[in-house]
């Protein structure tokens, strides 16, 4: 049972649907995809007895697996340059199918058995790591390089990628406006492209081996990074030399990882004898990633959004183009162009959609999460939740120039407000947190406490009110807890980490600064949503409309319309990741925000969004 929602437009899916009860199993599926968990299960297993960083990596990196991977490792590795490593890509199926390519010939066999028992291995890949798009374009890609080999013919290898791409954007047009598929494009054309033309006019060095390893991430890094730049606005310093030290690493671990699942079946000790071989490549991966992130400076802030894609791509042209011309004239030009990408982010803020400078009230764009700054100072403020990213809550804050929070609320546990909050208070002094009165769930409130001394985090179970900051910018707050009935269900629901329950356990928070009054609902569902109208109509003073609200659950369709008609907002604040799988925002909270007047603005279309003016006359800016 369950109820459908038209899909929003733009978007692949016609309509989504939202279960009412768990799901039921009526089919396990047929064998070759019972056999696929099989072997990612068994290569779990055969991971167990690694190291915890290498537990984690070599299955990321084999099958795409990252369920164990610690999340400082994950944090580290973006730093440097070396997420690509965890999702399955065009590399590894080349890797596995070179390996496989060349084993068959070494034991005698033919070139046309070598390629039937290449495709097959590479098929089974497919199937093992899960054929979803990502993997796909990854095998297409792979058995482009393995075409390539084997037709052994001189520029081939472009016209054979555009017929790729023209083929994999003909059966799936959706994959045009895929990031995924874009880099993975991006990065062969680079190696094609460039990689033979640097290593031609570099030969005379007779040091072509070398060359030939810092030519290949440079390429990738090259062609790929107008593109990574709207991902994350940065230029990394440190990642062609970490792949440039991981390279040798990779090939070992994707074989002998993908052979420790296989033998996961038949011999689980040889499976984890070769896992430890896997381990060990793995593990110097991690050591690289930890010792790139740690580098000071090691990525450039960089203007993002389509201006500062573009402002790259101009440059890493001009790089290019004066690197074909004479030495001299290319080294006269680097300081320049080292001066440009030095200081055009820094005068370029309004270009790229920065708060303004009277910012009041910011929703953060964290992904699929909340992170809403209400301003408190020149350079404080009031943070309500953090988002499920800790990088990213600290970028947002650093964009604003928060560098100390008077008070921090974490209105549930729930991952997508509370994961970040670390990112969020390192370096920003030592704030009160305020949380939920249930610590549930489990995991994510102990994280949260653990990052506070215990006279520091307060939990909230009765109306609490004070200011933050001071004039001009002095915040007055209010926090309104859970209802009773909100707090039993959700000690009753404690075993549902997920459930609505848990929701309703959120902490609502009603602000004021400069005159313009917010309200934060957390993820509080149409149960406690009622309960708090009845709150807010009983209590003197409480009877003024809000100017901005933050919608509550992301804009799910939950939503209890007379609650927003009491509140009667101008302005509707919606943190929301692209392409999530929720449906969010739903169009029938859409519509409600239109039938009552507001007006709702969301970070998956338009970035962070920033509020500014007064109660007269309020502005909103956004950044996308």
């Amino acid at each position: 049972m369950g109820r459908l929602e038209p899909g929003e437009p733009g978007q692949p899916e016609a309509a989504v649907a939202f279960p009412r009860s768990a799901p039921v199993v009526t089919d396990p599926g047929s064998w070759p995809w019972r056999l696929a968990e099989h072997l990612r299960d068994g290569l779990r297993e055969a991971c167990a007895g690694l190291p915890d960083d290498a537990r984690g990596l070599l299955p990321a990196l084999v099958v795409g697996d990252t369920s164990n991977l610690d999340p400082e490792l994950k944090e580290d590795l973006q730093a440097a340059g070396l997420t690509h490593l965890t999702a399955v890509s065009g590399s590894n199926v080349a890797i596995l199918g070179a390996a496989c390519f060349l084993v068959v010939g070494a034991i005698g066999g033919r070139r046309q058995v070598q390629v039937v028992v290449t495709v097959l291995v590479i098929g089974g890949f497919v199937i093992l790591a899960r054929p979803e798009p990502s993997v796909v374009r990854a095998a297409v890609m792979g058995l482009l390089g393995l075409a390539g080999v084997l037709m052994a013919r001189r520029g081939a290898g472009v016209p054979m990628l555009a017929a790729t791409g023209v083929i994999l954007l003909g059966a799936d047009p959706w994959l045009a406006r895929s990031f995924g598929f874009a880099l993975s494009v991006l990065a062969t054309a680079g190696l094609l492209l460039l990689v033979p033309v640097w290593l031609h006019r570099l030969q005379r060095w007779r040091l072509q081996a070398l060359v030939l390893a810092v030519a290949v991430p440079l390429a990738a890094q090259v062609a790929t990074a107008p593109v990574t730049v709207l991902l994350d606005p940065v230029v990394s310093l440190v990642s062609v030399p970490a792949n440039l030290l991981v390279g040798a690493a990779v090939a070992p671990a994707t074989v002998t990882g993908v052979a420790a699942a296989a033998l996961s079946v038949v011999w689980p000790d040889a499976a984890a004898a070769v896992a430890w071989v896997g381990g060990l490549a793995t593990q110097w991966i991690a050591l690289v990633a930890h010792r790139a992130a740690d580098v000071p400076a090691g990525s450039l802030p960089w203007p993002d959004g389509v201006p500062g894609a573009a402002l790259l791509a101009a440059l890493t042209l001009l790089c290019l183009s004066l690197l074909m011309r004479r030495a001299w004239r290319t080294a006269a030009m680097l300081p320049p162009l080292i001066a440009a990408c030095l200081v055009l982010p820094r005068w370029m803020p309004v270009l790229v959609g920065a708060a303004p400078d009277d910012w009041l009230v910011v929703q953060c764009d964290v992904g699929q999460g909340s992170a809403t700054a209400i301003r408190s100072g020149p350079d404080r403020a009031v943070l309500v939740d953090a988002g499920p990213d800790p990088t990213l809550a600290d970028r947002c804050l650093r964009r604003l120039g928060v560098r100390h929070l008077d008070l921090v609320l974490v209105t549930h546990f729930h991952a997508d407000h509370a994961e970040g909050l670390e990112g969020a208070i390192e370096g920003r002094g030592s704030p009160p947190v305020f949380v939920s009165p249930v610590p549930v769930p489990g995991p994510q409130a102990a994280d949260v406490k653990g990052l506070m001394s215990a006279d520091r985090v307060l939990p909230v179970s009765t109306d609490v009110s004070g200011t933050a900051g001071a004039a001009p910018w002095q915040v007055r707050w209010r926090l309104i807890p859970p209802s009773a009935s909100a707090v039993r269900q959700g000690i009753a629901a404690a075993s549902d980490p997920e459930g609505e329950q848990i929701n309703n356990l959120s902490v609502v928070m009603l602000a004021e600064v400069r005159g313009v009054r917010i309200a934060a609902l957390g993820d509080v569902e149409p149960e406690a949503q009622r309960s708090l109208l009845r709150t807010l109509t009983s209590v003197p003073g409480m009877t003024e409309p809000v100017d901005v609200v933050v919608l509550s659950h992301h804009g799910s369709a939950n939503q209890e319309e007379e609650l927003y008609r009491f509140l009667h907002p101008r302005v509707a604040l919606i943190g929301v990741g692209a392409d999530n799988d929720y449906g969010h925002p739903a169009p029938a909270a859409l519509a409600m925000l239109r039938r009552i007047g507001a007006a709702a603005f969301r970070t998956d279309t338009q970035g962070q969004i920033a509020v500014t003016g007064g109660p007269g006359e309020l502005r909103v800016v956004t950044s996308g």
